[in-house]
C-alpha cells in the first residue's frame, strides 16, 4: 500500500515548500512543490488532495491502494473512487484498479478569494483559452496565470529541461506583467515519482498542482488539446478525454473546465492571431533552443505547422520576432508534402488539409511532387533489393 501523510508547510528563501512523506512498501520518499512564497495565504495545508491527484498514477501502475493519512476533499474522494479510477483503467488496460482510503473526508468550501485562473505556457491553446474569457466577470474572469514544471519542460532534474523551463517561464512572466496579472510558478519533483510519459499522465501533473490554490481559484480553465470529435480514451495521452476527466478532479472549493473543446486548433490559431499581444510571446517549440535568434526553432513539426496556419490566415508576418520566417520558407513545400502524406493518420494534419484545400493553395504542382517522391521512394527500395539478390 502507499501511504501519504499529512503535509508539511516550509519557507526556503524565496520560496515556500509544501511536502508529504510518501511509503512505498519499506520505502519513504518526500514529494514536495515549490512556489513563490508571496502565494503562501492561498495554500492548502488542511486536506491531501493535491498529494492524491499527484500521485494516483503511481497506484494505478503498481497496483498498490493508497491510504491518505489525512482529511481529503469529500467530493474529490467520491469520484476518484467511483468514475476516475475506472476511466484511466479504461484508457489504459495496464494498470490495475485500485482503491482510495482516507482517514477523513473533509466537505467544507476552502476558497476564500473567488476567482478564475488558468495556465499560461504561451502557446496556441493557453492564449485561446485566456482571450476566449477577456470579457467575463466576477468569479470567471481570469485574475492568475499558473505555470507548471511537472515534466511537460523535459527529463526531471536533467540541465537542458531546467533552461527550458526557466526560458519559458521568463516568456511567460513577460507577458502576464503586459496583461497585468499574477503569475504563480510552481516545481515538483513528481516525475521522479511516476516514471511514466508525461503526455500519458499530463492532466493530473497539471491539476494536482492548481489543487495546492483552492483557497485562490473557485474556476480553473485547463486549456484543450483536441476538439471534443475526437475524444477518445488513449493511453498514451490523457488530454482527448479532457472534457470527461476534469469535471472528476472538482472539489467543494474549485471547479475545473476544459476550455474551448469545440474548436479546431486553426479555429484557436485564428482566433489569438487577432489579439497584437502575441505576435511576440508565441511560443509553440518542441525543441527550444536558447541560443537561437528566435524563441521558436522553426523547424519542429509544431512550429511548421503553426506558421503554415498563420500564413493561410494571412497573419504569419505578425510573428516575424518568434519565428525564422526565412527559414519556414525554405522548409514550407517539404512539409506541404508531409501535411499531404499523414493527413489521414493525423488529426492535425487533416485540418491543414482541408484549410489548404479551402484556400486553393493546393495545385497540380504539389500533387505531382508528392507521387514522384513516392514513386523515387519506391524505385530506390526496389534497386537496393535487385543488389541485394544479385550478390
Amino acid at each position: 500500500m502507499i501511504v501519504i501523510n499529512k503535509p508539511v508547510l516550509q519557507t526556503e528563501g524565496d520560496f515556500v515548500i509544501i511536502s508529504s512523506e510518501i511509503s512505498i512498501g519499506h520505502k519513504i520518499e518526500i514529494l514536495w512543490y515549490k512556489f513563490p512564497n508571496r502565494f503562501e495565504e492561498y495554500v492548502v495545508y488542511e486536506r491531501l488532495d493535491a498529494f492524491i491527484v499527484g500521485l494516483l498514477f503511481l497506484g494505478l501502475k503498481t497496483g498498490e491502494d493508497i491510504y491518505l493519512k489525512g482529511p481529503v476533499s469529500h467530493r474529490l474522494f467520491y469520484t476518484l473512487n467511483h468514475y476516475l479510477i475506472d476511466v484511466l483503467c479504461a484508457a489504459n488496460t495496464a494498470y490495475k484498479k485500485i482503491k482510495v482510503f482516507a482517514e477523513n473526508l473533509d466537505s467544507s468550501n476552502l476558497n476564500l478569494k473567488n476567482i478564475a485562473g488558468t495556465g499560461l505556457s504561451c502557446g496556441v491553446d493557453s492564449f485561446a483559452t485566456y482571450y476566449d474569457h477577456l470579457k467575463d466577470e466576477g468569479n470567471y474572469k481570469i485574475e492568475f496565470f499558473t505555470f507548471f514544471d511537472v515534466g511537460s519542460h523535459g527529463v526531471f532534474e536533467g540541465k537542458k529541461a531546467g533552461e527550458i523551463y526557466k526560458d519559458r517561464l521568463q516568456n511567460s512572466r513577460e507577458f502576464a506583467k503586459n496583461e497585468g496579472k499574477e503569475l504563480i510558478s510552481v516545481e515538483s519533483n513528481l516525475s521522479k515519482f511516476l516514471e511514466l510519459p508525461f503526455q500519458s499522465t499530463n492532466t493530473l501533473r497539471n491539476i494536482s498542482c492548481v489543487l495546492h490554490f483552492q483557497k485562490l481559484f473557485s474556476n480553473y480553465y485547463f486549456a484543450s488539446s483536441y476538439p471534443y470529435k475526437h475524444f477518445k480514451l488513449d493511453p498514451t495521452d490523457t488530454t482527448y478525454y479532457d472534457i470527461w476527466n476534469l469535471h472528476l478532479l472538482s472539489t467543494e472549493s474549485t471547479n475545473f473546465y476544459s476550455s474551448l473543446p469545440g474548436l479546431s486548433r486553426i479555429e484557436k490559431t485564428a482566433l489569438i492571431s487577432n489579439y497584437e499581444g502575441t505576435f511576440n510571446f508565441l511560443d509553440v517549440c518542441l525543441t527550444p533552443d536558447r541560443n537561437q535568434n528566435f524563441k521558436n526553432c522553426t523547424k519542429c513539426e509544431k512550429c511548421l505547422r503553426t506558421c503554415l496556419t498563420l500564413e493561410l490566415l494571412g497573419k504569419l508576418e505578425n510573428y516575424h520576432t518568434v519565428f525564422d520566417l526565412k527559414a519556414y520558407k525554405g522548409q514550407k513545400n517539404r512539409y506541404i508534402g508531409q501535411i499531404l502524406n499523414t493527413r489521414k493518420k493525423n488529426i492535425f494534419s487533416e485540418e491543414i488539409f482541408q484549410l489548404l484545400k479551402e484556400k486553393r493553395v493546393l495545385s497540380q504542382t504539389h500533387y505531382f511532387e508528392k507521387v514522384k517522391n513516392s514513386i523515387d521512394i519506391r524505385w530506390r527500395g526496389f534497386k537496393k533489393r535487385i543488389k541485394q539478390q544479385l550478390k
